[in-house]
Formats: structure tokens, sequence, C-alpha cells
């Protein structure tokens, strides 16, 4: 039988990519329920090329631009709740933002298989889904870097590892003076130099914080310190993660930089199959470079390792406010160099819990913080 899938995020750059696999393995999934926030023409296209018993659309107000055809017509959080109460085996998370952590925490407590793309889910509830997951729950990651680690350390005793080392391309500005990032729009920030992804995740690229949240991630993910996980700055990003053992031996994991590779492997559950998506050519690649990350004009990743220090909330609040301050500079209220100053500002006054594993107490602190810094944005504007 086809192995019957849910794809939430369906129209952004992880969700198009996801279908386009499910699309290469026609005669082995089943595309029962696809969900998206705002897209509707292109989600009016999945609908009538997968034909999904059901299709929800998060925003109800839109909801006359799509054509749902025979698929169950779903709308906002109710909406994404009742396609979660399907029979599908899995659950490819795609959701960009905060949005995505009830799904996450959904699929697990339903001991789906949960591929997951949503990097805010494990920001902000790393400690409760490390805990639903040692009680049954199911998660394999999409994001190429934690994909790597994750079937690097296939068979790799924890002992034998002395850290995880996490690649990044360094984004757009790797090599711009801190005189010339003040200076960078948005537009700039938009173009990456490897890969196509949604807003939210090319700014977070380019100010290096995309790569703090990994950490936090990766921390999470395989439960290791965050004084275990390195990051270095590898323009070619073929290279996707290493592990580094203490022996000074270094396990290395490299593919061509296309999403629909870790995406196939989480699909087909850890199962590598042959997939036309691209294939590296060491020959004409020629060499790889290495650099250490400048946390210093990029004091993102920094603030990062700072909030694992402090604890949950902090990651929470780092999280929610960083959200509002790349909102802020695509609107040119702020300057990109603003972004990681003002996520500063919010994690040093929120109010600080070392661990938190409730739902509640993670939207309290979310809702703070988010508030915080827009009340803080409203003062500079006037």
């Amino acid at each position: 039988m086809k192995k019957r899938i849910i794809v939430l995020g369906s129209t952004g750059s992880i969700g198009r990519s996801t279908l386009d696999a499910i699309e290469n393995q026609r005669d082995e999934f089943d595309v029962v329920g696809i969900a998206c926030k705002g897209n509707t023409r292109l989600f009016t296209e999945q609908i009538r090329r997968f034909k999904p018993r059901f299709a929800c659309l998060y925003e109800g107000r839109l909801e006359a631009r799509v054509d749902f055809g025979t698929a169950r017509r779903l709308i906002g959080p109710p909406g994404l709740k009742e396609l979660l109460e399907s029979d599908a085996e899995m659950i490819v998370n795609a959701l960009p933002g905060s949005v995505g952590l009830e799904p996450t925490l959904e699929a697990l407590r339903q001991h789906r298989i949960l591929a997951l793309a949503n990097k805010e889910s494990l920001v902000m509830a790393g400690r409760l889904i490390a805990r639903l997951r040692r009680h049954g729950g199911r998660l394999i990651p999409v994001d190429s870097e934690h994909s790597a680690l994750y079937q690097l350390m296939d068979g790799v005793g924890d002992h034998e590892i002395e850290k995880l080392i996490i690649t990044a391309s360094g984004g757009p500005f790797r090599d711009y003076s801190r005189e010339a990032l003040r200076n960078v729009t948005a537009e700039q920030a938009l173009r990456h130099p490897t890969w196509q992804m949604g807003t939210k995740v090319t700014i977070d690229s380019a100010t290096l914080m995309n790569k703090g949240l990994e950490v936090i991630e990766a921390r999470w993910l395989f439960e290791v310190d965050h004084e275990r996980i390195d990051v270095v700055v590898h323009p070619e990003s073929v290279l996707h993660g290493m592990l580094q053992l203490v022996d000074g031996s270094l396990f290395a994991y490299m593919a061509y930089p296309d999403m629909k590779i870790p995406i196939a492997f989480a699909l087909n559950e850890g199962k590598r199959r042959k997939v036309p998506f691209g294939r590296v050519n060491l020959a004409e690649l020629g060499h790889l470079t290495f650099r250490a990350a400048d946390t210093v004009r990029f004091p993102a990743l920094k603030l990062a390792y700072l909030a694992l220090d402090a604890g949950d909330s902090a990651l929470i609040a780092l999280n929610a406010s960083n959200e509002v301050a790349s909102t802020a500079f695509l609107e040119g209220r702020i300057g990109f160099t603003d972004i990681p100053g003002l996520v500063e500002e919010t994690v040093g006054r929120h109010p600080n819990v070392k661990e938190v594993d409730d739902l509640e107490t993670i939207w309290e602190i979310h809702g703070w913080a988010k508030a915080y810094l827009e009340s803080h944005l409203r003062r500079i504007d006037a």
C-alpha cells in the first residue's frame, strides 16, 4: 500500500520540493492532505495535481480564491487540527514560523512519523519535543545539515563523538565589512548565493541567525551539550555536516545542494533511493573551502549560544524577537545590523526560566517577547 502523507506548508520552498520528491515516487506515496498559509494560486494548482482528500487554507479570508475541487475544505487553526486527525502515516511539517509548533507536538503525540523542517518547533519547545520522542514519537530531520548529522551518527557511539560540525554558506554578505553591512537592503539580503528559500529563512541566513537556530535544533535533536556543536563557513555548500571523532578523525556528509535529497531520505524513512536531483562532480568542483564563522560581523550566531547558556525561555524569546526584527527589516523600519541588537535587547529583558516543558508557558514567553519588541520598535518609530 502507498504511504499516506500530509504536507504542511505545501506552497513554500520545502513544501514544493517535498511534492516534487513525492512526484518522483508516485507509486509509493499518497498525498492525503496539504495545507498552506496564503498562496492561493499555487495551492489550487497543487490540489488539482495531487487530488488530496483534505486541503487546509490557514488564512480563511482568502477562501474564495481557492478551488478545492473534491478535497474536504478546511480553514484556519481548527482546519489544521482536523487535518492532523486524518489517517496519514507521515506528516511533513514545512510550515514557516511559530505556527508550526503545535502540529509538531500533535504529530509526535499521535506517534506519526514526523519529517520536520520547521526550525521554530525545536527552538521553542526542544525540551518538550525531546520528552515526546523518548515516549515513542518519531522524528526525521529535513534540514540538510541535520539530515547529514542524522545519517553520520547512525552506528557511531556517543562516546566516539567529540563534536558535531554544521556548515554554513555564509549567506550573501559573507565577505562584507561591518561598515558595508550597515547599508545592505532587504532586496540584497533576499538574494542567497546557493539556496532558494522562503523569505524568513533567507533573511536569517544573511544574518547567520539561521545557523544559530540550527545549533539550537541540533542540541535538542541529538541531545548533546551545545559546547559540542561547532559551525564553519563553507561557501560551496556541498559538505553539509561532519562528526569530529575522539581520535581526531572526521566523518563528513557531502551532497549536491538540493533540498529534495534530504527530503527524499526522510520520506523513505532513512532508506536511500535513486533520485534525479543532482550529483556532486568533484572534478568540476575543484576545491572545498572552510573558515571560522565571524561572530563579530554576524553576532546573531553568538546570541544563539548565549541563549542556550541562559536556558529555555531565552531560546523562546530569541526566536520570537528575531521574527519581529526580521519583519521590521523587510518593512524598512530598521537596518540590517539592527536585527541582532534588538534580539539581544529583548532576550536580556525577558523573564528568565531555565527549563520550560509546557505549551502554555512557551506561548506566554513567546507572546511577551513579541509584544516587548513591537512596543520598543514603536518608540523608535516615534
